[in-house]
């Protein structure tokens, strides 16, 4: 399959919101030196990022060009955190950058994002020898399972719709 990026047409066949030249150049400026690779395989996990950013939340609006639009953007009816108006045509920044991150994440780790889950297997509780340690949150469904990027959180947050996304869940506790 071709690395198709989405320009602001509400493509059918798009599957990238950011393209590799502008992800290099934005992790070059900001150092993450991290994103390294060749280009297979920036492309693979920026599809990755993309697929993830289209399926995994909840976004403000519609699809630009409804049910047979690939991807989750464009979209209308949306607005920034602002109250500015998003245009119709446009993949906005928050989303580019978010996938950037997902993808320097993707691209180290290959499926970090979408990690198979099996409830079953989850552990709440391990005794070894004398020691004894109980895990404070034993959720146990598949969100639960997913890395949470606060980054990628503060990017998209205003962009969400009233119900989220399912990769916004979590709370870290120190004990």
């Amino acid at each position: 399959m071709p690395f198709i990026v989405e320009t602001g047409s509400g493509s059918t066949d798009a599957n990238a919101f950011w393209g590799v030249a502008e992800i290099d150049a934005y992790h070059l400026e900001r150092g993450n030196t991290e994103w390294t690779g060749d280009v297979a395989d920036k492309e693979a996990a920026i599809i990755r990022a993309t697929s993830v950013l289209s399926n995994s939340y909840q976004w403000q609006g519609y699809k630009r060009n409804g049910r047979p639009q690939a991807l989750a953007w464009p979209r209308v009816d949306v607005v920034d955190c602002e109250g500015w108006g998003v245009a119709f045509d446009e993949v906005p920044k928050e989303i580019r950058y978010a996938t950037a991150e997902i993808a320097l994440r993707e691209l180290i780790t290959p499926g970090i994002m979408t990690p198979d889950f099996v409830a079953s297997e989850q552990v709440k509780r391990e005794k070894v020898g004398p020691l004894e340690v109980e895990y404070l949150n034993s959720n146990t469904s598949e969100d639960a399972a997913r890395p949470v990027l606060l980054i990628v959180r503060d990017l998209i947050g205003c962009l969400l719709g009233n119900s989220g996304g399912n990769s916004l869940v979590g709370q870290a506790y120190r004990v």
